[in-house]
């Protein structure tokens, strides 16, 4: 999960404290089975015709954890066994970046086992400056990888398993709207006969990103339900009601205490962010004031605050910011 978070009403930031209490929270939360299945449900092509009770009960398997393997190359590929597991890696330049949950879940049809990762991306903005989708590809490319020596060794490749990186976006590239995108390998003739080939051997690699608009106006169920957990700005007793009303969510104490917190945690979040936010436009009518008087008046800078009663603390900013 990202350092930044966005509320209904203003594209907040997290806190570095309340970032990670809120990011362990949230994803506790979202990893247990009653939310997966529906995630996988929605989300994986394998499970669309399954009730969401064999999906939890039946194909996935074990308990996810948190942040428990990491993905750097060497590391990865440790010799046992990566079930049910979150995972991290760690560059040069960026220090460490979480998998926030990583588990496996057996397909209905063919019962081979798909590993999948899902990450929680709170970004202030749908694109941090880069592309998430390329980052949920690589993902998924280092969770392939990491499977030789583990589930197959050369030549036998035809024991690699298909995994699915799955990106839940708390901001979407429409703002308002809500959306679910996927990407995944196809069969695509281009010249000459046509050659069928079988569909296993290429769905290898799935990549679906979530976006959480801020519109409640959503006729999807599964993004209603994830808009009323991360950007409805409700208390957990009106969040725990609407689960259970209109998605038959029922949660027990640990998760009522669980989502209490990330709600106590987003409204302050929140305050902070619309204090931030003052503070800026305060500063941006101050600089604009100065630069009228600079201009028309012919003051000069520290004249200008003068005039202004700029505080001494802050006439070294304003002075960088006019030059």
């Amino acid at each position: 999960m990202s350092q930044d978070h966005t509320s209904d009403t203003i594209d907040g930031v997290f806190m570095d404290n309340d970032n990670a209490s809120y990011d362990a929270t949230a994803k506790g939360f979202i990893a247990r089975k009653v939310f997966l299945a529906r995630i996988l449900k929605r989300c994986v092509k394998e499970f669309r015709k399954c009730s969401l009770e064999d999906i939890a009960g039946i194909y996935i398997e074990g308990t996810p954890e948190v942040s428990a393997v990491p993905l750097a190359p060497d590391l990865t590929n440790a010799p046992r066994k990566i079930i049910g597991e979150n995972v991290e890696y760690k560059t040069l330049t960026e220090g460490t970046t979480t998998f926030d949950i990583r588990f496996v879940a057996y397909a209905p049809d063919t019962r081979e086992p798909i590993k999948i990762i899902l990450n929680i991306e709170a970004q202030k903005k749908h694109n941090p400056g880069y592309s998430l989708i390329k980052r949920g590809i690589f993902h998924g490319s280092r969770l392939m990888s990491s499977q030789y020596s583990v589930e197959f060794e050369e030549p036998k490749f035809d024991d690699i398993k298909k995994v699915v990186s799955i990106w839940l976006c708390m901001t979407s590239p429409g703002d308002k709207e809500s959306g679910i995108m996927e990407y995944s390998f196809r069969e695509r003739r281009l010249a000459g006969q046509v050659f069928r080939n079988d569909k296993k051997d290429y769905d290898l690699m799935q990549v679906v990103m979530v976006y959480i608009g801020k519109s409640d106006a959503i006729e999807d169920d599964f993004l209603k339900m994830l808009h009323l957990l991360f950007r409805a700005r409700l208390k957990a007793e009106e969040k725990t009601k609407r689960l259970k009303d209109d998605f038959n969510i029922v949660l027990d104490n640990e998760m009522r205490k669980e989502l209490n917190i990330m709600c106590n945690l987003s409204e302050g979040i929140a305050e902070e962010a619309r204090e931030e936010a003052v503070e800026q436009t305060t500063e941006q009518i101050t600089l604009s004031h100065l630069r009228n008087l600079i201009q028309n008046m012919e003051l000069t800078a520290e004249q200008a605050m003068d005039a202004l009663d700029v505080p001494a603390t802050e006439r070294s900013k304003y002075a960088a910011l006019i030059g």
